[in-house]
């Protein structure tokens, strides 16, 4: 009975693949694309388990890396598409505030590490006139408003969990 995992995951991924893909011909959707790429993780996680999970995360990366047209998506997908599969282990931290410490260090980390790489490793050319157009002040106000967007990603995935178990999921294996 290994097909159906199989079948199921490929769908996702393929899926994920594509919105990354369509996500490059719209140049506002850098930013949206990997994040609802990786809401697709949501239902793998719930059917088949946390491994079918990463496996899905890795094929979408590799599968945006290699035919999307924004780079800079396809890398936010590789450093933060993971977070669905993650959230659940930094949600068991028992002190709240500890809860909230440990996701604004992993959306700084994630996101300050592929910023770092993209700019100064792979010196991507269109990132560099972007980021060189601001001063220092707008960068950090850039990279703050990009981690205020990751909280309220975190927000809005817990809904979505919440609907696709009560709602989506009895619709569809009934």
């Amino acid at each position: 009975m290994k097909s159906l995992p199989v079948a199921f995951c490929a769908l996702m991924a393929a899926l994920g693949a594509i919105l990354m893909a369509a996500g490059g011909l719209i140049p506002v959707a850098t930013y949206c694309s990997p994040l609802i790429a990786s809401v697709l993780l949501l239902p793998v996680m719930s059917e088949h388990g946390e491994r079918w999970a990463w496996m899905t995360w890795a094929v979408t990366a590799a599968l945006s890396l290699l035919l999307s047209i924004d780079r800079e998506a396809a890398f936010f997908y590789l450093f933060s598409g993971y977070y669905p599969m993650l959230r659940p282990r930094l949600d068991a931290a028992k002190p709240r505030g500890l809860r909230a410490l440990s996701k604004l260090a992993f959306f700084a980390l994630s996101l300050g590490s592929m910023y770092a790489l993209l700019l100064w490793v792979f010196q991507l050319n269109s990132l560099q006139e972007d980021f060189g157009t601001y001063t220092r002040w707008m960068g950090l106000g850039f990279f703050a408003a990009l981690i205020g967007v990751m909280l309220l990603y975190d927000f809005t995935l817990k809904r979505v969990q919440r609907y696709w178990l009560l709602v989506l999921r009895p619709r569809l294996f009934r």
